[in-house]
């Protein structure tokens, strides 16, 4: 049996995440409920709220006739064959497909301190994944990079989990710099396949910096929050909303330059784009009825992580949610 174990166990650090550090996001997820729960009414009831319309039942067996037993479900094969009305019982269907997509872009390389913004991203979409299985769902996964899209297959398996990492892993130490190349990947085309891939009833959870989440993607959005619950998780490093007060040399990976803390004009220039560039995202998941989690990746990820998901905490993912 595995030992209580600290949060601060779990930090994730630095420029790249490793498999055994995701692969231990398992024991957090523990505490992690992922969908808010509702109250049951009916004997045939989940405990998921989705847009999907249907009895999500799969056929189980047939049985005798008994009374109070919906007509709609009589077997007429089987009671034409024995002369004797016979019924169909169905399972109730406990699982649904999470799909992660997980934005791994070039500018997901930085960080100021801790861990960069991809190591933060990579945890969140770990401890989701093994949070999903536990309760029985389908997971998935979309890996984003500049030039190419992963897919792991909705599948109620370990397996999934563990390969929805190793591919993490796998594309996040391929990015060198947090300047993306021309011809890099936009949000819309994560979005256009997320909708290809996704089933009605879907759960979707889109980790990112959300930098190109703008008009762009707004027709791609509601097509497919009208079939999928999709959540937006932005992560960001707060030397991206305002510039320091002390002087800095910073590096592209190719070039460096002098940053002079003593241009007010520039640094008030700076966060008023910065602000802008956050509200109008947040005004875009507004308009679309989605809930918008902010993570900030200079802080221990799994206090964060149990804040919005922890299971003891009824209202805990509603808690950055604009409304």
């Amino acid at each position: 049996m595995h030992a209580a174990t600290s949060p601060t166990e779990f930090d994730l650090r630095g420029a790249y995440p490793e498999v055994g550090s995701l692969v231990q996001m398992r024991y957090v997820a523990r505490q992690l409920q992922l969908f808010k729960p509702r109250l049951v009414r009916s004997d045939q009831a989940g405990n998921l709220l989705t847009r999907y319309r249907g009895r999500g039942m799969n056929f189980e067996e047939v049985r005798d006739y008994q009374a109070g037993d919906d007509v709609r479900s009589i077997d007429w094969r089987v009671t034409a064959r024995t002369g004797k009305t016979h019924t169909k019982l169905y399972q109730e269907e406990r699982e649904r497909p999470v799909i992660i997509l997980l934005d791994l872009r070039s500018p997901m390389f930085f960080g100021s301190h801790r861990a960069f913004k991809s190591v933060a991203a990579s945890g969140i979409a770990a401890a989701l994944g093994w949070a999903g299985l536990q309760h029985s769902d389908r997971i998935g996964a979309l890996l984003f990079s500049d030039r190419e899209i992963d897919t792991v297959r909705p599948r109620r398996s370990h397996h999934a989990v563990l390969s929805m990492i190793h591919r993490t892993v796998a594309r996040a130490a391929e990015l060198c710099s947090p300047v993306a190349e021309s011809g890099s990947q936009t949000m819309k085309n994560l979005l256009e396949e997320a909708r290809r891939i996704a089933r009605p009833g879907s759960a979707l959870f889109l980790i990112s910096d959300c930098h190109d989440l703008d008009a762009h993607c707004s027709q791609s959005l509601y097509l497919l929050s009208r079939h999928a619950d999709l959540q937006v998780i932005r992560i960001t490093d707060p030397l991206e909303l305002h510039l320091p007060t002390q002087s800095l040399t910073i590096s592209d990976g190719r070039q460096r330059t002098f940053l002079n803390a003593g241009n007010k004009p520039l640094r008030d220039h700076f966060a008023e784009k910065q602000a802008q560039i956050r509200t109008d995202v947040e005004q875009l998941c507004r308009r679309h009825r989605l809930p918008l989690l902010d993570f900030d990746n200079t802080k221990p990820l799994v206090p964060e992580l149990i804040s919005f998901y922890g299971s003891r905490q009824q209202n805990g993912w509603h808690k950055n949610k604009r409304q």
